[in-house]
């Protein structure tokens, strides 16, 4: 498990810190970096901490904030903080116009993610704290609070719980050591049944019409056994992508392009990636990433790539790198 020890004396040194979570912050994100600055207010009480979501929040953090209330900022620039962290962040370029900024920061850069970050992303750090392991870079963020001794309060352990059990699928991907966890969280006085109400979002009208548009343009190609399909829509990547691999694919792979930038979000089966050893963010996303001038990560299961280009050219490239890594002799296992 990694330690958070070897930044405590920058902690304690630290005066203004800000917390970098990615665009669009989802649950995990958002609650990581809230479940983290009262962490830092634990060991420095003279600490101020920004949370900092580039771009605002997803739907179903909106709700989410209903009841763990944040106080979100954007500042202008980050030369007044002493310390900057980015939480379940791979890649700076999900940082939107923050990315630029980081790379300008003189100051100590701490990475905190379950994610393998991106080489673009190490050069700006100063420390990186990643356990892949993790079902989340709340789970990470629970630990130190166990490492370090320090008391959860109801509000800390539900945005901890909430965290959790939106990356881990509500508990789907989840292992018994995230159990253990999560009972735990529970012990504190929270009511598990409406904490999981927080991440139930119904689909919006123009989400339900990219799923089906999506579902009439999808492609399908049969490789060693599995079925991989791609489509693609203006809004909704993920989304469909998730609804892909419900529909029967074991590979799902969804593009959209805006005004020449691309976006693309990959799934796939437990079960594909036990089978093949294909991690679809550190063996395509990443990959793809760098071949479209733009950066790619995330989980084996889960990953997306932004870019430039055209968005079937990209698709394709995501396409042709995982057929390749099926017909090699020996794909990694």
């Amino acid at each position: 498990m990694p330690s958070f020890q070897r930044i405590l004396p920058l902690v304690k040194a630290s005066r203004r810190a800000a917390i970098l979570s990615h665009q669009n912050a989802d649950p995990d994100a958002l609650c990581s970096a809230y479940a983290l600055s009262f962490l830092l207010k634990g060991i420095n009480k003279r600490i101020r901490v920004h949370l900092v979501a580039p771009e605002g929040v997803s739907r179903v953090s909106r709700q989410v904030l209903s009841q763990v209330r944040m106080r979100l900022q954007e500042p202008k620039n980050l030369e007044s903080y002493d310390v900057i962290f980015t939480v379940d962040t791979n890649t700076i370029s999900q940082l939107g116009r923050y990315e630029s900024l980081l790379e300008k920061f003189e100051g100590p850069v701490v990475i905190i993610d379950h994610h393998n970050p991106d080489p673009r992303t190490l050069k700006t750090s100063s420390y990186v704290i990643c356990d892949e392991r993790a079902s989340s870079t709340a789970e990470i963020v629970y630990r130190f609070y166990g490492e370090l001794g320090l008391h959860l309060t109801r509000l800390v352990a539900l945005a901890i719980f909430l965290g959790i059990a939106y990356d881990s699928r509500h508990f789907a991907l989840a292992t018994s050591e995230v159990f253990k966890l999560t009972s735990e969280l529970v012990s504190k006085g929270l009511d598990a049944r409406k904490a999981m109400r927080l991440l139930q979002v119904p689909m919006t009208e123009s989400e339900k019409i990219a799923r089906l548009k999506g579902s009439q343009r999808l492609s399908l190609k049969h490789v060693k056994g599995w079925v991989l399909v791609t489509s693609h829509v203006g809004s909704h990547q993920a989304s469909l992508a998730r609804g892909l691999i419900m529909l029967g694919a074991d590979v799902a792979i969804v593009a959209g392009e805006k005004k020449s930038r691309v976006r693309i979000s990959l799934r796939s089966t437990q079960d594909f990636y036990d089978k093949t050893g294909i991690h679809l963010g550190r063996d395509v996303a990443r990959i793809v990433g760098d071949l479209i001038n733009g950066a790619g990560g995330g989980h084996a299961l889960s990953s997306g790539v932004y870019g430039y280009g055209k968005a079937m050219a990209a698709l394709d490239k995501c396409l042709s790198t995982i057929t390749q890594r099926l017909q090699s002799e020996e794909p990694d296992s």
